[in-house]
């Protein structure tokens, strides 16, 4: 179903269990994800109204324009992840171009059994084409999705590429788990003004270093009144899939992505704790984004840890999401 919401053009995918929101004027964000049988929507949103479409790739300011657009939910993030950068002559804000850019789309299947559609865009400070095609199947509480990412430029090109699933109540609560293989885990900073337990430092997950000397359990979600505001990176993937689950709702969300592509999980937590702008304290959600790189693309490609394209070359991934019940 197509139609105009708050002026933004808005796309519904929906089977029997389940019902997507998209919004293909921004970034093609899934503003919602809803389990229809326990009517649960897993998609967080941030106190930031949702205004009437502007175009904009990105701002000459500390770090963009991301931040003033984030209503939460689900964004695709390229060809920059994290702080503003600047690269081959162009800034790049906060997370990149192609969540503030709008998407064109094509409706390829339509019926009772399957519903496919292709999302399409082309950057504007870098020379990339993005497509994607979303699909969900009758019966089935799975989105997937098949990208491709080409460089339609003349010249190598480095980017980092990202997903950024934003959860929130009621399925994050002191009951939920989240379920992650082996892996290393760094302790960042938190983002503005932030209240944070831990000690910044390299440990295995899932427990982390409190600033007390304890360990920390991050696999448990803090409660909404904890008053932290964590950042982590999961590196040392041993699977490329994270499970998140609701104890006392019994039900939960799961991805799956190649680990080839996507080798770090980028873990932002937030309990009321993260005070200044943007959130004056507001907000309580997590998000795991299965991520290229560590931020940002400049201190990436110091790193190398980025992506590359050749000119004329195409990257292909797919990704699985969806519901898991008890």
């Amino acid at each position: 179903m197509e139609f105009v919401w708050n002026g933004f053009n808005a796309i519904i995918m929906e089977n029997d269990l389940i019902r997507l929101e998209i919004l293909p004027d921004k970034g093609t964000d899934i503003v919602e994800f809803l389990y229809k049988p326990k009517d649960i929507d897993f998609m967080w949103r941030s106190p930031n109204l949702l205004y009437k479409p502007s175009f904009v790739v990105t701002a000459e300011s500390k770090g963009g324009s991301f931040l003033d657009y984030y209503t939460g939910g689900w964004q695709e993030i390229f060809p920059n992840g994290g702080s503003k950068c600047e690269y081959k002559n162009a800034v790049l804000g906060v997370h990149g171009e192609v969540a503030l850019i709008p998407w064109q789309y094509t409706i390829l299947e339509d019926t009772q059994d399957i519903v496919s559609i292709k999302f399409y865009t082309q950057t504007y400070r870098t020379p990339f084409v993005i497509e994607k095609i979303l699909t969900i199947e009758k019966g089935s509480p799975t989105i997937k999705i098949d990208e491709s990412i080409k460089n339609v430029g003349e010249e190598e090109m480095d980017f980092i590429w990202g997903h950024h699933p934003a959860f929130g109540k009621p399925f994050i609560s002191p009951d939920t788990i989240i379920k992650i293989k082996e892996a290393n885990l760094k302790v960042a900073t938190g983002d503005s003004k932030s209240f944070s337990i831990l000690k910044q430092a390299v440990t295995e997950w899932p427990f982390a270093e409190g600033k007390d000397g304890t360990k920390v359990d991050m696999s448990i979600c803090p409660s909404e009144n904890d008053k932290v505001s964590d950042m982590l990176f999961l590196s040392e993937l041993k699977e490329g899939r994270y499970d998140i689950f609701n104890t006392k709702l019994k039900v939960g969300f799961f991805m799956e992505f190649p680990l080839s592509i996507f080798k770090y999980i980028w873990f932002w937590r937030v309990a009321k704790g993260s005070f200044h702008w943007p959130w004056y304290g507001r907000t309580y959600n997590i998000a795991l984004e299965p991520f290229s790189s560590l931020p940002n693309l400049s201190e990436s490609i110091k790193r190398n840890d980025q992506l590359k394209l050749e000119a004329g070359e195409t990257l292909n991934a797919t990704i699985k999401a969806g519901i898991i019940e008890s």
